[in-house]
């Protein structure tokens, strides 16, 4: 019979626990949910749509990184959390929402469970408040609350 120590196999099963988390590790790191270098995901949220005689285009990166444009031109958006108070008469309620420098005291709310399509009604608004006009070079410029 082979003389088996303890610390042999404390030894082995540590170095073999390693392998294993260092290859599995490896292997979510290869088949991970974020995209490759240079090819972003595509969400079907995305859109580009005409509205009004204006080109809309909107892409959802999440955490904080949306990005829309009017006419090929970037809109600086920014999350704030805000009181919602719906049109239907139902409660109030907290949520996260965008604002940007057209919509500054008007915030959209965030794509939830609740709703699928902020950052395109969004859009629409940033339109409509432009009735005709073009977004100037500064809209893009970010700014913090």
């Amino acid at each position: 019979m082979t003389d088996v120590k303890r610390r042999d196999v404390l030894r082995y099963s540590a170095a073999g626990a390693v392998t294993t988390a260092t290859a599995l590790y490896g292997v979510q790191a290869l088949t991970g949910s974020e995209p490759a270098e240079g090819k972003p995901r595509r969400d079907p949220r995305d859109f580009d749509e005409d509205y009004r005689g204006k080109r809309i285009r909107g892409r959802h990166f999440g955490r904080g990184r949306d990005e829309l444009h009017v006419n090929d031109r970037p809109l600086a958006l920014t999350e704030v959390s805000t009181l919602f108070v719906p049109e239907d008469g139902s409660e109030p309620y907290v949520a996260v929402g965008y604002i940007s420098a057209i919509n500054h005291y008007d915030p959209v709310e965030i794509d939830d469970a609740r709703t699928q399509d902020g950052l395109r009604r969004l859009g629409r608004r940033i339109v409509d408040r432009l009735n005709g006009l073009e977004l100037s070079a500064e809209a893009g410029k970010g700014h913090f609350h």
